[in-house]
Protein backbone atom coordinates (compact mmCIF):
# COMPACT_ATOMS: atom_id res chain seq x y z
CA UNK A 1 0.00 0.00 0.00
CA UNK A 2 1.58 3.31 -1.14
CA UNK A 3 1.73 6.57 1.08
CA UNK A 4 -1.26 8.69 -0.53
CA UNK A 5 -3.39 5.62 0.16
CA UNK A 6 -2.98 5.15 3.56
CA UNK A 7 -3.02 8.96 4.74
CA UNK A 8 -6.87 8.80 3.25
CA UNK A 9 -7.71 5.66 5.11
CA UNK A 10 -6.73 7.62 8.13
CA UNK A 11 -8.54 10.71 7.58
CA UNK A 12 -11.52 8.90 6.82
CA UNK A 13 -11.52 6.97 10.07
CA UNK A 14 -10.81 9.79 11.98
CA UNK A 15 -14.24 11.51 10.34
CA UNK A 16 -15.99 8.59 10.74
CA UNK A 17 -14.83 9.04 14.60
CA UNK A 18 -15.42 12.39 15.02
CA UNK A 19 -18.77 11.49 13.50
CA UNK A 20 -19.20 9.01 15.74
CA UNK A 21 -18.30 11.24 18.96
CA UNK A 22 -20.62 14.03 17.96
CA UNK A 23 -23.54 11.70 17.26
CA UNK A 24 -22.89 10.11 21.17
CA UNK A 25 -22.52 13.70 22.48
CA UNK A 26 -25.95 14.72 21.00
CA UNK A 27 -27.75 11.35 22.35
CA UNK A 28 -26.02 11.76 25.40
CA UNK A 29 -27.34 15.51 25.74
CA UNK A 30 -31.25 14.54 24.32
CA UNK A 31 -31.62 11.70 26.61
CA UNK A 32 -30.36 13.81 29.59
CA UNK A 33 -32.77 16.38 28.53
CA UNK A 34 -35.80 14.28 27.55
CA UNK A 35 -35.26 12.83 30.81
CA UNK A 36 -35.27 16.30 32.65
CA UNK A 37 -38.47 17.08 31.11
CA UNK A 38 -40.11 13.92 31.94
CA UNK A 39 -38.91 14.56 35.63
CA UNK A 40 -40.52 18.00 35.75
CA UNK A 41 -43.37 16.81 34.50
CA UNK A 42 -44.17 14.40 36.71
CA UNK A 43 -42.82 16.53 39.90
CA UNK A 44 -45.48 18.92 38.83
CA UNK A 45 -48.18 16.62 37.89
CA UNK A 46 -47.94 15.46 41.27
CA UNK A 47 -47.77 18.83 42.88
CA UNK A 48 -49.45 21.28 40.72
CA UNK A 49 -51.50 19.27 37.83
CA UNK A 50 -53.34 22.57 37.05
CA UNK A 51 -50.14 23.93 35.98
CA UNK A 52 -49.25 21.44 33.72
CA UNK A 53 -52.76 21.60 32.23
CA UNK A 54 -52.14 25.50 31.60
CA UNK A 55 -48.23 24.35 30.02
CA UNK A 56 -50.04 21.89 27.91
CA UNK A 57 -52.51 24.57 26.51
CA UNK A 58 -50.54 27.81 25.97
CA UNK A 59 -47.65 25.44 23.86
CA UNK A 60 -51.25 24.15 22.28
CA UNK A 61 -51.65 27.50 21.62
CA UNK A 62 -48.08 29.01 20.08
CA UNK A 63 -48.10 25.78 17.91
CA UNK A 64 -51.58 26.66 16.40
CA UNK A 65 -50.58 30.10 16.18
CA UNK A 66 -47.80 29.81 14.28
CA UNK A 67 -49.35 27.59 11.81
CA UNK A 68 -52.49 29.07 11.15
CA UNK A 69 -53.23 30.83 7.76
CA UNK A 70 -51.86 34.58 7.85
CA UNK A 71 -54.57 36.92 6.30
CA UNK A 72 -52.73 38.71 3.69
CA UNK A 73 -54.48 42.43 2.80
CA UNK A 74 -52.99 41.95 -0.24
CA UNK A 75 -55.21 39.16 -1.70
CA UNK A 76 -58.36 41.88 -1.28
CA UNK A 77 -56.97 44.88 -3.21
CA UNK A 78 -59.04 46.07 -6.18
CA UNK A 79 -57.32 47.84 -8.65
CA UNK A 80 -59.09 50.86 -10.53
CA UNK A 81 -58.29 52.83 -13.24
CA UNK A 82 -57.24 56.63 -13.46
CA UNK A 83 -60.84 57.50 -14.79
CA UNK A 84 -62.35 55.73 -11.55
CA UNK A 85 -59.96 56.95 -9.41
CA UNK A 86 -61.13 60.71 -11.25
CA UNK A 87 -64.41 59.80 -10.92
CA UNK A 88 -64.33 59.05 -6.82
CA UNK A 89 -62.26 62.24 -6.01
CA UNK A 90 -64.82 64.84 -7.96
CA UNK A 91 -67.58 62.74 -5.72
CA UNK A 92 -66.10 63.08 -2.74
CA UNK A 93 -67.15 65.59 0.01
CA UNK A 94 -65.61 65.84 2.74
CA UNK A 95 -67.96 66.12 6.50
CA UNK A 96 -67.48 69.43 7.68
CA UNK A 97 -65.12 69.50 11.28
CA UNK A 98 -67.83 71.27 13.07
CA UNK A 99 -71.50 71.73 12.66
CA UNK A 100 -73.06 74.35 10.54
CA UNK A 101 -74.15 77.57 11.41
CA UNK A 102 -77.53 78.64 12.17
CA UNK A 103 -78.86 81.83 10.51
CA UNK A 104 -79.21 82.68 14.35
CA UNK A 105 -75.73 81.86 15.80
CA UNK A 106 -74.43 83.26 12.55
CA UNK A 107 -76.33 87.18 13.69
CA UNK A 108 -74.59 86.36 17.44
CA UNK A 109 -71.60 86.19 15.68
CA UNK A 110 -71.37 89.00 13.26
CA UNK A 111 -72.69 91.06 16.42
CA UNK A 112 -70.06 89.88 18.80
CA UNK A 113 -68.17 92.96 20.02
CA UNK A 114 -64.50 93.87 19.85
CA UNK A 115 -62.54 96.44 22.20
CA UNK A 116 -60.28 98.23 20.51
CA UNK A 117 -57.46 98.97 22.87
CA UNK A 118 -57.17 98.23 26.68
CA UNK A 119 -60.14 96.98 28.89
CA UNK A 120 -61.82 98.92 31.87
CA UNK A 121 -64.55 101.43 32.70
CA UNK A 122 -64.58 103.06 29.31
CA UNK A 123 -63.16 101.53 26.20
CA UNK A 124 -63.70 102.01 22.33
CA UNK A 125 -65.62 99.31 20.30
CA UNK A 126 -63.76 98.21 17.27
CA UNK A 127 -66.95 97.10 15.74
CA UNK A 128 -70.38 98.77 15.53
CA UNK A 129 -71.06 102.56 14.75
CA UNK A 130 -69.89 103.79 17.63
CA UNK A 131 -66.82 105.54 17.27
CA UNK A 132 -67.24 107.22 20.76
CA UNK A 133 -66.00 105.49 24.11
CA UNK A 134 -68.32 103.70 26.21
CA UNK A 135 -69.31 103.03 29.50
CA UNK A 136 -68.49 99.48 29.89
CA UNK A 137 -70.80 97.39 32.31
CA UNK A 138 -69.94 94.24 30.32
CA UNK A 139 -66.51 92.85 31.81
CA UNK A 140 -66.49 91.46 35.80
CA UNK A 141 -63.93 94.18 36.83
CA UNK A 142 -66.12 94.63 40.26
CA UNK A 143 -62.81 96.63 42.20
CA UNK A 144 -61.62 98.83 39.04
CA UNK A 145 -58.57 97.18 38.86
CA UNK A 146 -58.30 96.57 35.24
CA UNK A 147 -57.60 100.37 34.34
CA UNK A 148 -55.56 100.69 37.74
CA UNK A 149 -52.92 103.17 36.85
CA UNK A 150 -50.54 101.64 40.05
CA UNK A 151 -50.69 97.91 39.10
CA UNK A 152 -50.35 99.11 35.19
CA UNK A 153 -46.92 100.87 36.50
CA UNK A 154 -45.78 97.98 38.49
CA UNK A 155 -46.84 96.17 35.78
CA UNK A 156 -44.26 97.67 33.37
CA UNK A 157 -41.61 97.08 36.04
CA UNK A 158 -42.25 93.13 36.31
CA UNK A 159 -41.83 93.15 32.78
CA UNK A 160 -38.65 94.38 32.61
CA UNK A 161 -37.49 92.09 35.20
CA UNK A 162 -38.93 88.96 34.61
CA UNK A 163 -40.01 89.08 30.89
CA UNK A 164 -43.10 87.59 29.39
CA UNK A 165 -43.73 84.51 30.81
CA UNK A 166 -41.94 81.15 32.19
CA UNK A 167 -42.82 79.18 29.61
CA UNK A 168 -42.82 75.95 31.99
CA UNK A 169 -45.18 74.24 34.31
CA UNK A 170 -44.52 75.25 37.92
CA UNK A 171 -43.04 71.51 38.70
CA UNK A 172 -40.07 71.67 36.35
CA UNK A 173 -38.96 75.45 35.86
CA UNK A 174 -41.98 77.88 35.77
CA UNK A 175 -42.26 78.49 39.39
CA UNK A 176 -40.57 81.99 40.50
CA UNK A 177 -40.15 83.59 43.43
CA UNK A 178 -43.40 85.86 42.87
CA UNK A 179 -45.83 82.60 42.36
CA UNK A 180 -44.76 81.59 45.97
CA UNK A 181 -45.02 85.02 47.59
CA UNK A 182 -48.81 85.36 46.16
CA UNK A 183 -49.75 81.58 47.55
CA UNK A 184 -48.77 82.70 50.42
CA UNK A 185 -50.72 85.65 50.40
CA UNK A 186 -53.52 84.26 48.75
CA UNK A 187 -53.97 81.96 51.76
CA UNK A 188 -53.30 84.53 53.95
CA UNK A 189 -55.97 86.76 53.11
CA UNK A 190 -58.49 83.95 52.89
CA UNK A 191 -57.37 82.64 55.89
CA UNK A 192 -56.65 79.13 55.42
CA UNK A 193 -53.73 76.68 55.59
CA UNK A 194 -51.97 76.65 51.65
CA UNK A 195 -52.67 77.84 48.45
CA UNK A 196 -51.65 76.54 44.98
CA UNK A 197 -51.99 78.76 41.69
CA UNK A 198 -53.53 78.06 38.73
CA UNK A 199 -52.58 79.36 35.17
CA UNK A 200 -55.76 79.63 34.13
CA UNK A 201 -59.29 80.44 35.93
CA UNK A 202 -61.16 77.46 33.98
CA UNK A 203 -58.28 74.72 34.48
CA UNK A 204 -58.15 75.63 38.11
CA UNK A 205 -61.72 74.10 38.39
CA UNK A 206 -61.25 71.34 35.73
CA UNK A 207 -57.94 70.49 37.62
CA UNK A 208 -59.37 70.81 41.18
CA UNK A 209 -62.73 68.38 41.28
CA UNK A 210 -61.52 65.60 39.44
CA UNK A 211 -58.42 65.21 41.14
CA UNK A 212 -60.15 64.45 44.87
CA UNK A 213 -63.54 63.06 42.99
CA UNK A 214 -63.15 59.69 41.06
CA UNK A 215 -65.08 57.33 39.92
CA UNK A 216 -67.52 55.33 42.17
CA UNK A 217 -67.29 58.96 44.54
CA UNK A 218 -70.42 60.99 45.04
CA UNK A 219 -71.20 64.49 44.18
CA UNK A 220 -74.08 66.46 45.28
CA UNK A 221 -74.36 69.79 43.40
CA UNK A 222 -76.66 72.62 43.05
CA UNK A 223 -78.32 72.36 39.13
CA UNK A 224 -77.63 76.31 38.30
CA UNK A 225 -73.97 76.15 38.78
CA UNK A 226 -71.85 76.95 35.79
CA UNK A 227 -70.39 75.68 32.97
CA UNK A 228 -67.03 75.58 34.15
CA UNK A 229 -68.53 73.30 37.26
CA UNK A 230 -70.77 71.00 35.28
CA UNK A 231 -67.89 70.25 33.07
CA UNK A 232 -65.68 69.62 36.02
CA UNK A 233 -67.96 67.17 37.60
CA UNK A 234 -68.44 65.21 34.26
CA UNK A 235 -64.72 64.79 33.76
CA UNK A 236 -64.55 63.61 37.31
CA UNK A 237 -66.64 60.57 36.53
CA UNK A 238 -68.17 60.36 39.82
CA UNK A 239 -71.52 59.65 41.01
CA UNK A 240 -73.84 62.79 40.70
CA UNK A 241 -76.87 63.55 42.27
CA UNK A 242 -78.12 67.70 41.97
CA UNK A 243 -80.54 69.83 43.82
CA UNK A 244 -82.63 72.48 43.16
CA UNK A 245 -81.15 75.77 42.85
CA UNK A 246 -80.33 76.79 46.72
CA UNK A 247 -82.91 75.07 48.49
CA UNK A 248 -81.50 73.55 51.23
CA UNK A 249 -84.94 71.68 51.94
CA UNK A 250 -83.98 69.87 48.65
CA UNK A 251 -80.58 69.41 49.09
CA UNK A 252 -81.21 67.60 52.50
CA UNK A 253 -83.13 65.14 50.94
CA UNK A 254 -80.68 64.50 48.40
CA UNK A 255 -78.02 64.05 51.22
CA UNK A 256 -80.22 61.54 53.18
CA UNK A 257 -81.18 59.53 50.06
CA UNK A 258 -77.75 59.04 49.05
CA UNK A 259 -76.63 57.90 52.69
CA UNK A 260 -79.53 55.80 52.50
CA UNK A 261 -78.32 53.87 49.22
CA UNK A 262 -74.88 53.64 50.89
CA UNK A 263 -76.26 52.04 54.11
CA UNK A 264 -78.17 49.67 52.35
CA UNK A 265 -74.96 48.29 50.17
CA UNK A 266 -74.35 44.72 50.68
CA UNK A 267 -70.67 43.60 51.77
CA UNK A 268 -68.05 45.40 53.22
CA UNK A 269 -67.08 48.25 50.48
CA UNK A 270 -64.94 51.12 51.02
CA UNK A 271 -66.72 54.27 51.43
CA UNK A 272 -66.81 56.54 48.72
CA UNK A 273 -66.01 60.07 49.09
CA UNK A 274 -69.07 62.71 49.39
CA UNK A 275 -68.62 66.74 48.01
CA UNK A 276 -71.39 69.12 47.69
CA UNK A 277 -70.45 71.19 45.46
CA UNK A 278 -71.84 75.23 44.65
CA UNK A 279 -70.94 78.41 43.91
CA UNK A 280 -70.33 81.29 46.57
CA UNK A 281 -72.06 84.01 43.68
CA UNK A 282 -73.59 82.32 40.87
CA UNK A 283 -72.49 83.51 37.79
CA UNK A 284 -75.89 82.72 35.84
CA UNK A 285 -78.36 83.59 38.65
CA UNK A 286 -76.29 86.90 40.62
CA UNK A 287 -77.73 84.47 43.98
CA UNK A 288 -75.27 83.81 47.29
CA UNK A 289 -75.24 80.89 48.87
CA UNK A 290 -76.62 79.92 52.12
CA UNK A 291 -72.80 78.91 53.17
CA UNK A 292 -74.61 78.67 56.99
CA UNK A 293 -76.96 75.85 56.08
CA UNK A 294 -74.09 74.18 53.68
CA UNK A 295 -71.88 73.77 56.74
CA UNK A 296 -74.62 72.59 58.96
CA UNK A 297 -75.73 70.01 56.98
CA UNK A 298 -71.41 69.16 55.82
CA UNK A 299 -71.03 68.37 59.62
CA UNK A 300 -74.63 66.59 59.85
CA UNK A 301 -74.46 63.99 56.64
CA UNK A 302 -70.76 63.46 56.71
CA UNK A 303 -69.73 65.54 53.31
CA UNK A 304 -67.37 67.63 52.41
CA UNK A 305 -67.76 70.91 50.46
CA UNK A 306 -66.51 72.05 47.76
CA UNK A 307 -66.83 75.79 46.69
CA UNK A 308 -66.07 77.84 43.78
CA UNK A 309 -65.58 81.70 44.91
CA UNK A 310 -64.55 82.55 41.21
CA UNK A 311 -66.76 85.50 41.04
CA UNK A 312 -67.53 85.94 45.13
CA UNK A 313 -63.62 86.74 45.97
CA UNK A 314 -63.00 90.19 46.23
CA UNK A 315 -66.45 91.07 46.13
CA UNK A 316 -68.12 89.34 49.04
CA UNK A 317 -67.62 89.85 52.84
CA UNK A 318 -66.15 93.05 54.91
CA UNK A 319 -62.77 92.34 53.61
CA UNK A 320 -63.66 90.97 50.24
CA UNK A 321 -62.13 87.56 51.14
CA UNK A 322 -65.29 85.95 50.13
CA UNK A 323 -68.29 83.89 51.13
CA UNK A 324 -66.75 82.65 54.13
CA UNK A 325 -65.74 86.54 55.15
CA UNK A 326 -69.51 87.41 54.26
CA UNK A 327 -71.02 85.02 56.49
CA UNK A 328 -68.26 85.05 59.26
CA UNK A 329 -67.57 81.55 58.60
CA UNK A 330 -64.54 79.66 59.60
CA UNK A 331 -62.60 79.44 55.97
CA UNK A 332 -61.30 75.39 57.47
CA UNK A 333 -65.01 74.65 57.25
CA UNK A 334 -65.02 74.85 53.18
CA UNK A 335 -62.98 71.77 52.27
CA UNK A 336 -61.68 73.15 48.58
CA UNK A 337 -62.38 76.85 48.18
CA UNK A 338 -61.57 77.82 44.61
CA UNK A 339 -61.56 81.20 43.52
CA UNK A 340 -60.60 83.72 40.20
CA UNK A 341 -57.78 86.17 39.94
CA UNK A 342 -59.54 87.45 36.33
CA UNK A 343 -62.29 88.76 37.69
CA UNK A 344 -62.60 91.22 40.80
CA UNK A 345 -58.69 91.38 40.89
CA UNK A 346 -58.01 91.68 37.30
CA UNK A 347 -55.06 89.64 37.01
CA UNK A 348 -55.11 86.04 35.51
CA UNK A 349 -55.45 82.39 36.70
CA UNK A 350 -56.72 80.48 39.53
CA UNK A 351 -55.88 79.24 42.99
CA UNK A 352 -57.25 76.18 45.59
CA UNK A 353 -57.16 77.38 49.37
CA UNK A 354 -57.31 74.06 51.41
CA UNK A 355 -55.35 72.01 54.07
CA UNK A 356 -51.48 71.41 53.09
CA UNK A 357 -51.90 68.29 52.54
CA UNK A 358 -54.55 68.90 50.03
CA UNK A 359 -52.99 71.21 48.25
CA UNK A 360 -49.60 69.32 47.98
CA UNK A 361 -51.57 66.14 46.88
CA UNK A 362 -52.36 68.76 43.53
CA UNK A 363 -48.75 69.39 43.07
CA UNK A 364 -48.57 66.05 41.82
CA UNK A 365 -51.91 64.92 40.59
CA UNK A 366 -53.86 68.54 39.54
CA UNK A 367 -53.42 68.27 35.86
CA UNK A 368 -53.76 72.40 35.29
CA UNK A 369 -51.01 72.02 37.81
CA UNK A 370 -48.50 69.57 36.53
CA UNK A 371 -48.98 69.92 32.55
CA UNK A 372 -49.76 73.88 32.23
CA UNK A 373 -47.12 76.72 31.91
CA UNK A 374 -47.34 78.78 35.22
CA UNK A 375 -48.75 82.79 35.19
CA UNK A 376 -46.99 85.09 33.90
CA UNK A 377 -45.02 86.78 36.31
CA UNK A 378 -46.56 90.02 35.48
CA UNK A 379 -50.23 89.05 36.04
CA UNK A 380 -48.85 87.01 39.35
CA UNK A 381 -47.54 90.63 40.41
CA UNK A 382 -50.54 92.05 39.20
CA UNK A 383 -52.88 89.87 41.21
CA UNK A 384 -50.50 90.47 44.78
CA UNK A 385 -50.85 94.18 43.85
CA UNK A 386 -54.15 93.98 43.51
CA UNK A 387 -55.01 91.64 46.94
CA UNK A 388 -52.13 93.91 48.76
CA UNK A 389 -54.23 97.31 47.86
CA UNK A 390 -57.99 95.48 49.00
CA UNK A 391 -56.07 94.63 51.99
CA UNK A 392 -55.06 98.08 53.07
CA UNK A 393 -57.82 99.59 52.08
CA UNK A 394 -61.19 97.86 51.64
CA UNK A 395 -63.60 100.32 52.45
CA UNK A 396 -62.51 101.88 49.54
CA UNK A 397 -62.94 99.66 46.78
CA UNK A 398 -66.10 97.44 48.93
CA UNK A 399 -68.03 100.54 49.63
CA UNK A 400 -68.25 102.31 46.43
CA UNK A 401 -69.19 99.05 44.59
CA UNK A 402 -71.64 98.32 46.64
CA UNK A 403 -72.89 101.50 46.63
CA UNK A 404 -73.40 101.52 42.99
CA UNK A 405 -74.69 98.20 42.91
CA UNK A 406 -77.66 99.62 45.28
CA UNK A 407 -78.38 102.86 43.30
CA UNK A 408 -78.24 100.41 39.84
CA UNK A 409 -80.56 98.01 41.15
CA UNK A 410 -83.23 100.61 42.36
CA UNK A 411 -83.18 102.44 39.74
CA UNK A 412 -83.57 99.10 37.29
CA UNK A 413 -86.40 98.03 39.23
CA UNK A 414 -88.35 101.48 38.80
CA UNK A 415 -88.12 100.62 35.10
CA UNK A 416 -92.01 99.29 33.90
CA UNK A 417 -91.40 95.86 31.99
CA UNK A 418 -88.47 95.13 33.41
CA UNK A 419 -87.22 92.21 36.00
CA UNK A 420 -84.02 92.58 37.91
CA UNK A 421 -82.56 89.12 39.26
CA UNK A 422 -79.64 88.67 41.80
CA UNK A 423 -79.04 89.29 45.01
CA UNK A 424 -79.26 92.51 46.66
CA UNK A 425 -75.15 92.56 47.33
CA UNK A 426 -74.23 90.97 43.62
CA UNK A 427 -72.71 93.33 41.48
CA UNK A 428 -74.06 90.59 39.00
CA UNK A 429 -77.09 92.00 37.84
CA UNK A 430 -79.18 89.81 35.39
CA UNK A 431 -82.30 91.83 33.25
CA UNK A 432 -85.06 90.50 31.73
CA UNK A 433 -88.41 91.62 30.39
CA UNK A 434 -91.31 90.38 32.23
CA UNK A 435 -93.72 87.96 31.11
CA UNK A 436 -96.51 90.55 30.63
CA UNK A 437 -94.24 92.40 28.37
CA UNK A 438 -93.16 89.78 26.55
CA UNK A 439 -97.21 89.13 25.75
CA UNK A 440 -98.05 92.23 24.85
CA UNK A 441 -95.05 92.48 22.58
CA UNK A 442 -95.73 89.38 20.61
CA UNK A 443 -98.78 91.00 18.86
CA UNK A 444 -99.17 89.03 15.67
CA UNK A 445 -99.83 85.94 18.01
CA UNK A 446 -97.86 82.42 18.93
CA UNK A 447 -95.42 81.57 21.95
CA UNK A 448 -92.47 83.08 22.55
CA UNK A 449 -89.13 81.19 22.21
CA UNK A 450 -85.67 81.22 23.50
CA UNK A 451 -84.31 82.45 19.95
CA UNK A 452 -86.97 84.86 20.14
CA UNK A 453 -86.59 86.04 23.52
CA UNK A 454 -82.57 86.43 22.75
CA UNK A 455 -82.77 88.22 19.67
CA UNK A 456 -85.07 90.80 21.61
CA UNK A 457 -82.47 91.28 24.36
CA UNK A 458 -79.70 91.19 21.25
CA UNK A 459 -81.97 94.56 20.20
CA UNK A 460 -81.87 95.86 23.56
CA UNK A 461 -78.21 95.87 23.91
CA UNK A 462 -78.07 97.59 20.74
CA UNK A 463 -80.13 100.18 21.45
CA UNK A 464 -77.78 100.98 24.96
CA UNK A 465 -74.85 100.71 23.08
CA UNK A 466 -76.04 103.57 20.79
CA UNK A 467 -76.65 105.44 24.09
CA UNK A 468 -73.14 104.97 25.01
CA UNK A 469 -73.52 102.10 27.69
CA UNK A 470 -72.01 98.71 27.03
CA UNK A 471 -73.98 95.45 28.11
CA UNK A 472 -73.80 92.12 26.49
CA UNK A 473 -76.66 89.28 26.27
CA UNK A 474 -75.58 85.99 28.11
CA UNK A 475 -74.84 82.99 26.15
CA UNK A 476 -74.77 79.41 26.72
CA UNK A 477 -73.98 76.16 25.14
CA UNK A 478 -77.29 75.03 25.74
CA UNK A 479 -77.11 71.94 24.41
CA UNK A 480 -74.44 70.95 27.35
CA UNK A 481 -76.44 73.06 30.18
CA UNK A 482 -77.59 71.31 32.90
CA UNK A 483 -80.38 73.42 33.38
CA UNK A 484 -80.28 76.04 30.58
CA UNK A 485 -81.30 79.40 31.95
CA UNK A 486 -83.93 81.74 30.88
CA UNK A 487 -81.97 84.23 28.32
CA UNK A 488 -80.85 87.57 30.22
CA UNK A 489 -78.99 90.90 29.98
CA UNK A 490 -75.72 90.23 32.23
CA UNK A 491 -74.48 93.77 34.13
CA UNK A 492 -71.64 94.20 35.93
CA UNK A 493 -71.17 96.93 38.74
CA UNK A 494 -67.63 98.54 39.24
CA UNK A 495 -66.23 100.35 42.27
CA UNK A 496 -64.92 102.65 39.44
CA UNK A 497 -67.98 103.72 37.84
CA UNK A 498 -69.45 107.23 38.95
CA UNK A 499 -72.82 108.21 40.26
CA UNK A 500 -73.40 109.83 36.81
CA UNK A 501 -72.43 106.83 35.01
CA UNK A 502 -74.77 104.52 37.07
CA UNK A 503 -77.89 107.17 36.25
CA UNK A 504 -76.74 107.35 32.60
CA UNK A 505 -76.68 103.05 32.64
CA UNK A 506 -80.03 103.25 34.35
CA UNK A 507 -81.32 106.18 31.66
CA UNK A 508 -79.70 103.92 28.79
CA UNK A 509 -81.75 100.88 29.88
CA UNK A 510 -85.41 102.83 30.36
CA UNK A 511 -85.08 104.15 26.86
CA UNK A 512 -84.01 100.65 25.31
CA UNK A 513 -87.02 99.41 26.81
CA UNK A 514 -89.40 101.70 25.42
CA UNK A 515 -88.34 101.74 22.11
CA UNK A 516 -87.81 97.84 21.87
CA UNK A 517 -91.86 97.15 23.87
CA UNK A 518 -93.34 99.76 21.53
CA UNK A 519 -92.59 98.10 18.49
CA UNK A 520 -94.71 95.52 16.79
CA UNK A 521 -93.46 92.19 16.20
Amino acid sequence: MDTSSSGAAEAAASNLKTEHSNQGIFHAVWTFSFRMVLRYIKNSYKDDPFRTFLEICLIGFIIWYITKQKYNIGNNEIVLSEKEIDELVEEWKPEPLVPELTDFEREILDKAITIDGPNGTKVRLASGTNTKPVINFASYNFLGFLDNPDLEKRAYETLRKYGVGSCGPPGFYGTLDVHMELEKQVAAFVGHSAAILYSQAFATTLSVIPCFSKRGDIIVADESVCFQLQQAITLSRSKVYWYKHNDMADLERVLKDVNMQLAGRKGKKALPRKFIVTEGLFQNTGDISPLKDLVDLKHRYKFRIILDESYSFGVLGKRGAGLTDHFNIDPHEVDLMIGALCYAIGASGGFCCADKDLIEHQRLSGLGYCFSASMPSILTVAAADAIQALESNPDSYLSSMRENTTLLRNLLKRIPGLQVDGDSESPLIHIRLTPETLVRMKRSGGAWTNTDIKRVLMELSDETQKDGVLFTSSQYVDEHERLLPNPSIRICVSAAHTRKEIEKCAHAVKSAVSRITSKKR
